[in-house]
Order: structure tokens, then sequence, then C-alpha cells
């Protein structure tokens, strides 16, 4: 009798004993003419050739692996066991309450399977790390992408899961009260204005003031009218859903005057129309030279000086609607302004020079007088100054025109310095 020697060793191409798990089998065994493999669970699950090569194992758990092997005279056999650790499936979702608007929370669904145990990260979250199944709802304070990685182990290796989710900017606002150019100068009533918002994480807005009109109360740039004078507080409130929010700034609107005050106004002479300006706009607030007119603006421009030359002894204002006769370019669709350049030849002198200097309402301005005014000779020279002249624009507003300085700099840079007041009428 010859004794049979039965072995036999099992490899794996790594250390990772999950399923499918390929073990491929060595037959060492001596002195055997017939074998019999059995491979619990296993693909195939039994064998009778002496090298059965590469077993495949899918279920979880220990399964044995038997070797018979046999001459005619002795018999003997051996049994090994394997363990194969399950097959591992990540899946989580992560849901969000109320809203992604900082700060968030963050409520996980684990859907995994086949870890022993798992592991979270969460970037930028409070609590930033968790071990455990069903980790607890998740706070993220700023605004981010930030990735959830779930970290998930059979027992031999580890499986890695990672998403991100991205959250939005906290609640805040600021904003600006932007007068209207009509009232940016004097912030008098009637008041108008442009409230413009400048939003973070908000989803719904709504502007209130007291005793004052909003038009698009529930959009971020919204218009305010104040018809009376006071101290005014304007209030944004915001909301995302979850926070609610209040901001708010303080105006204040003056009494309304009736009066624009316009400083230091130069007007050229006619050789100083394109250096200087010969044309002034009182509702544009500047001056024009005489490449600049044009058919847009030509309609606002409502004051034309007509200066001979630089010795100054010809000096008149004249309509702006009555230049085609004069060296002035003239101005397209431009309207009818009257003037008294001469009130001491014209009518009984109405203002002077005191008067418009102290004057802070119209309260001159809306008694005066206009209906007689100016003939073509109607001029003024250097020698008469400080000068009154009365005008009066096509849509009804009357002023004065201070002519307090000439300054004689050659052809292109002579002009004379003028203060201007004229009644807002709104």
């Amino acid at each position: 009798m010859i004794p049979v020697d039965v072995d036999f060793s099992l490899h794996m191409i790594d250390e990772n004993l999950t399923s499918p798990l390929s073990i491929t089998v060595i037959n060492l065994t001596k002195n055997a003419d017939v074998y019999y493999w059995t491979f619990e669970n296993g693909d195939p699950a039994t064998s009778s050739k002496k090298d059965p090569g590469t077993i495949i194992f899918t279920s979880p758990g220990e399964h044995k692996i038997s070797l018979e092997a046999w001459n005619s005279g002795d018999h003997k056999a051996k049994s090994s066991l394997i363990h194969v650790d399950s097959i591992v499936r990540l899946d989580f979702s992560s849901e969000v309450e109320i809203n992604n608007y900082a700060p968030a929370q963050i409520h996980i669904i684990n859907r995994s399977s086949g870890g022993s145990n798992y592991r979270w990260i969460f970037e930028g979250g409070d609590p930033a790390t968790y071990e455990g199944f069903s980790p607890p709802s998740i706070t993220y304070h700023q605004k981010g992408n930030y990735d959830i990685i779930l970290i998930a182990n059979n027992g031999s290796a580890d499986f890695i899961l990672r998403k991100n989710i991205e959250i939005l900017d906290s609640l805040n606002a600021t904003f600006a009260i932007i007068p209207s150019f009509e009232d940016i100068d004097d912030m008098e009533a009637p008041f108008r204005a442009r409230l413009k918002a400048d939003l973070q994480g908000v989803e719904s807005i709504l502007w209130k003031c007291d005793n004052a009109v909003i038009t698009n109360e529930t959009s971020p740039d919204a218009d305010l009218f104040i018809n009376e004078a006071g101290t005014y507080t304007v209030y944004l409130n915001i909301s995302n859903g979850k926070q609610e929010k209040t901001v708010s700034s303080e105006i204040i609107v003056k009494p309304n005057t009736n009066l624009r005050s316009h400083n230091d106004i130069r007007f050229g002479i006619n050789t100083a129309q394109e250096s200087i300006g010969s044309v002034y706009s009182t509702l544009l607030r500047r001056n024009f030279k005489s490449s600049e007119i044009n058919a847009s603006n030509g309609p606002f421009i409502d004051i034309a000086f007509l200066g001979l030359n630089a010795t100054f002894v010809y000096n008149r204002f004249i309509s702006p609607d009555n230049l085609f006769d004069t060296p002035l370019t003239p101005v397209i669709g431009a309207k009818t302004t009257k003037f008294i350049n001469l009130q001491e030849q014209r009518s009984p002198v109405q203002l002077t020079v005191e008067q418009f200097n102290t004057m802070t309402t119209d309260i001159y301005l809306k008694e005066l007088d206009l209906t007689i005014v100016d003939t073509a000779n109607d001029y003024f020279s250097s020698s008469s100054l400080p000068r009154i002249v009365l005008f009066e624009t096509a849509d009804g507003r009357k002023g004065a025109i201070l002519v307090k300085e000439i300054v004689k700099n050659g052809l292109e840079n002579s002009y004379i310095l003028t203060d201007i007041k004229i009644q807002k009428n709104d």
C-alpha cells in the first residue's frame, strides 16, 4: 500500500474577500489516482479534476472546500474554510429642510447595504463626521459647495461614495435710496427716488414707508414718492422661506421752496460758443457747446446768450428759438423764452440784486410780470454790472439771472459769469 498525502492551497488576487470572490485552487496531493472536490456554494460546486482551477463564490459567509483523494490502497480527505464578505452597495440621498439657504439643515437617508460599518464625512458641516448607518441632521452655516462622503467597510475593503451639495447665501440685504435727477440737488418735497436693493439669499421682499407711495413694492427696484416734507424711514422686509429680516434707512425731505439755484454758470461770447458754450438748459442743469446741440437736447435748452465780442459792449439774453439771424448756432426744437434784459427801461425794477442774493424761495419770482418783454434793441454793456435779467420759460417757470462778472480772455475764452434762480413748479 502506498499512502496518499492530501494537501491543497488557496490563492486570491488580493486580500479583498468581497463577493464575487475568485479562488484559485492548487492541488498539492501526492500518490493519489482519483480526486473529488466539493466547493460549498461555489461555482462549480464539484470537480473530479486533479486541478480544478478557479472557483467563484458569490454568497457571503463561511464556505467549505473539501478534497477526497485515493489510490487502490489508501483514501484520504482534507477540508478548508473560506470567508466571503458581502457585496457592498452604496446609496444615500440628502434632503434639505425647507430650503438650502444658510444656515441649512440636511437630512441623510442611507439606502446602502452590505457594509459592516459606516463612516461619514461632512465637509463644512456640523457635525463634521459620524460613525453609524443613519447620521443625525447636518447643519451648514456658510454658503458653498460641500462633499458628503460615505465610507462603508464589509470586513475586507472600504467602499466610498461621494456626493456634493450646494448651500446658498444666508439671508441679508442692503439698499440705496437714489434721488431722481430733479431732486438730487435739493432733497425737497415733492421728492422722488429709486429704491435699489442688493439682495443675498432672498426669496421675497416688501418695501414699506409710512405716508409715502412706493411703486413696485415687491421688486428689488422700486420707485418712492414723498409729497410732504419730513423725516421718513424706508423699510425693506426680506424672507427666504425660513427666516425674515428687516433693514431700514432714514431720509429727510426738506420743505418745498419751489426754487432751484444754478451757480457760477458761464456763457461764452459768440466766438466762444464752441469752447465754452453760449446756451443753457435749466432742466438738464448744464450748458452746451455748439457742437453738442442736437434734436434730443434742443427742446430742453431755454437760455441763450449773445455777446458780440470780447469788448462786451453788446450783450443780451435771447430766446433759443430766435437764433437764426445771429452768429449763434440754431437750436433744433427750441421753445420760446421771454426775457427782460433791461428792467430799468422796460418796466419798473421788479427784482434787485439784493433780493436775488437773499432769495431762498420763489416768493419774488412768482410775483414777476413778464407781459412786457424785450425788444431787439435791449442790451447791456459791461459797465452796468451786477445786473438782474428776468425770464420766463415756455413751460411757465419764472426765473432771474444775476450777471455778476465779465471775464475778458480773447475771442475763444471770454464769457460772463452768472447765477440763475428759477422756479421748479413741481
